[in-house]
């Protein structure tokens, strides 16, 4: 049971999740709808926005790091980014593991700081799944 009733997680918009590097893997279909929000073809969305890894289309990082779709913090495809943004901080490493969860919450200010591990997972439970 947690410690309080208060959400463990409430998004500040700061960006701090795009400045990671890769990782972000749309699926076609993400591909195409974000193809169609920004009024390109998939074959220009594909040849523009993504490269190709071992673990298939990424979205490209800019030149210093960071999601190319991350403008000072606005993410440009936001109404439509893929299911991986949407899911922050929900993801299966920071929920499977309490040093990647302490990690995250060290870095991103949309973290309740009274948040305990153990608070985290009842909340997914109770409220995202």
């Amino acid at each position: 049971m947690p410690t309080n009733h208060r959400p463990v997680f409430r998004c500040q918009l700061c960006g701090e999740c795009c400045e990671g590097r890769g990782g972000i893997l749309p699926t076609a279909i993400e591909i195409e709808i974000i193809a169609r929000f920004l009024k390109m073809s998939v074959r220009q969305f594909k040849k523009t926005y993504l490269e190709s890894t071992p673990l298939g289309l990424t979205v490209k990082n800019k030149t210093a790091g960071g999601c190319i779709f991350n403008d000072q913090g606005c993410c440009q495809i936001h109404p439509v980014k893929p299911r991986i943004c949407r899911n922050w901080p929900f993801l299966p490493a920071i929920l499977l593991h309490e040093n990647e969860f302490e990690a995250a919450k060290s870095v991103c200010p949309g973290f309740d700081p009274d948040c305990r591990y153990e608070d985290f997972l009842w909340w997914w439970r109770k409220h995202i799944i």
